[in-house]
């Protein structure tokens, strides 16, 4: 069963997560190579990141640095941080520990839709219509279906013609993909910069999972899914800087900002996956994705493709900037994508893959934005 046949069996509102004991520092990421970290510049729109990722498409072999050997994403270390910034830290940990966190609820469109989806007998043109009283995500459904990943021979400016051409499995992933987008642009979250970048990573990872799936044979829409929702703990980390900026008037560095999501978004989302009815495979997922999988993991083969796609996203400008030696990494060898008869290349088709990724990312993560 698919994540996509879960992750809509109940009704989401505006939930509270109930106190929990536990508390769990976030796991070292997928190597010890190192602890310096580079990290993108978040004071940026949304539109910089992208730009970023034009600029490292320029070098023709992107994913082959000049010089570069290391082959692993870095630990992101732990900066100075300033009185306020460690006040900010007891604060997110102290959520994991006793203090109700709430949920932003499902958009009202976006959750009629969702309920519509559920019924085996499911009327597409009421789904049309359902979309059409919200312009915005009419717009995003126009955008999507005459996107590359989707569009046929001609223009499609019907959106019932539209919700036939995607058809329901891929309405549901973009219904959550609106409902991840509306909780980052909450009244809650005041910073609206950050929330576009963080926005733009999330739909970023989702596109590169997804367009992984060719060499793995993960079903694209459960791996759009995981890419978009495993840092789905960031939004909590905006949500209650948010509210004690409002006390403090102070603002985060970058740096200071990428370490307190990167210590604390795996706890926050778990709680999220939780409060959300997702299944346990992608709650498993989102929990804990900075640990290389034991051979014995059954969701070992979804680890290592996100293990790769954090990477590209990072080389690419869709996460903390790293510069890697990718075709050398462990996940990439054992996910068979590697040239068996040299250990620094790739397959012919992954090559030709990595050639085109950053002109169809680019164009794809534009659907959201």
């Amino acid at each position: 069963m698919g994540f996509l046949d879960w992750i809509l069996g109940r009704r989401t509102d505006d939930r509270v997560i109930p106190h929990t004991n536990r508390v769990r520092r976030s796991e070292q990421p997928h190597s010890d190579a190192g602890s310096t970290s580079a990290v993108a510049t978040l004071e940026r729109p949304a539109k910089a990141v992208a730009d970023s990722a034009s600029q490292s498409e320029s070098s023709e072999n992107w994913w082959a640095p000049e010089g570069v050997t290391q082959t692993e994403l870095p630990a992101i270390a732990r900066p100075e941080l300033t009185p306020e910034a460690i006040a900010l830290e007891n604060t997110l940990v102290s959520h994991f520990d006793g203090h109700d966190l709430s949920i932003p609820p499902l958009p009202r469109t976006a959750e009629k839709v969702l309920e519509r989806l559920r019924d085996p007998g499911v009327n597409l043109p009421k789904i049309a219509e359902d979309i059409a009283e919200d312009q915005v995500l009419a717009a995003a459904v126009l955008r999507l279906v005459n996107s590359p990943m989707y569009r046929g021979l001609s223009h499609i400016a019907s959106l019932p013609l539209a919700i036939a051409r995607l058809g329901t499995k891929i309405v549901r992933t973009m219904m959550v993909q609106q409902s991840v987008r509306a909780s980052l642009f909450d009244k809650q979250i005041g910073n609206r910069a950050l929330a576009e970048v963080v926005w733009r990573r999330s739909l970023g990872s989702a596109c590169i999972m997804r367009s992984l799936s060719r060499f793995t044979k993960v079903d694209q829409e459960d791996a759009f899914l995981v890419g978009l929702l495993h840092d789905i703990g960031n939004v909590m980390v905006l949500r209650i800087m948010h509210a004690q900026q409002m006390v403090m008037h102070d603002s985060l560095d970058v740096a200071t900002f990428e370490y307190l999501c990167h210590e604390t978004h795996q706890e926050f989302g778990e709680l999220i996956a939780d409060a959300w009815g997702l299944p346990e495979a992608l709650k498993a997922l989102i929990a804990k994705h900075h640990t290389y999988p034991e051979s014995d993991d059954p969701l070992r083969l979804q680890r290592l493709q996100l293990i790769v796609a954090d990477s590209i996203a990072a080389m690419l400008g869709y996460a903390p900037t790293a510069q890697l030696h990718l075709l050398g990494s462990r996940a990439i060898r054992e996910l068979g994508l590697a040239d068996p008869d040299n250990p620094n290349g790739g397959s012919p088709s992954f090559l030709e893959y990595l050639r085109e990724l950053p002109d169809m990312l680019a164009e794809a993560t534009d659907i959201g934005g």
